[in-house]
């Protein structure tokens, strides 16, 4: 059975567009993810579609998504040069046109690439300089 951990936001669906999609898309009812033929997306506007992290890691060759960083510590690097943690990830919401991160404490960050100064795989450590005080 398909989890939700097997597969990654891709938003909602607005309107099909010529995008290189996976043969399926997945869209959740009633607590279980239903596979759909790419093909069928007009049918599905407005709902959240999934796709398999296997389809999107293959076809980019093991580059990280947003959804990967969930369970990340965030360091930030402040203007006196220390090291501060933030947070841990709890969730990423990609369904907009910013990408939040949810901590676990409740709190949101706006996740942005120029906010980003290093990814250590590693260690699950997310290092950022934001821009404003948390």
């Amino acid at each position: 059975m398909i989890t939700k951990d097997d597969l990654l936001s891709i938003g909602v669906l607005k309107k099909a567009h010529d995008k290189d999609l996976p043969e399926f898309i997945f869209v959740q009812r009633d607590g279980l993810f239903v596979p759909f033929r790419s093909s069928d997306i007009a049918e599905l506007r407005g709902e959240e579609a999934f796709v398999l992290r296997t389809d999107i890691q293959d076809a980019e060759d093991g580059l990280m998504t947003w959804q990967d960083l969930v369970g990340y510590s965030i360091e930030d690097l402040n203007t006196d040069g220390r090291r501060y943690l933030v947070g841990i990830i709890a969730s990423i919401d990609e369904s907009t046109i910013n990408t939040l991160a949810t901590l676990e404490d409740g709190r949101m960050l706006p996740l942005h690439e120029d906010f980003i100064l290093d990814i250590d795989e590693d260690a699950h450590v997310l290092r950022v300089n934001l821009p404003f005080k948390i």
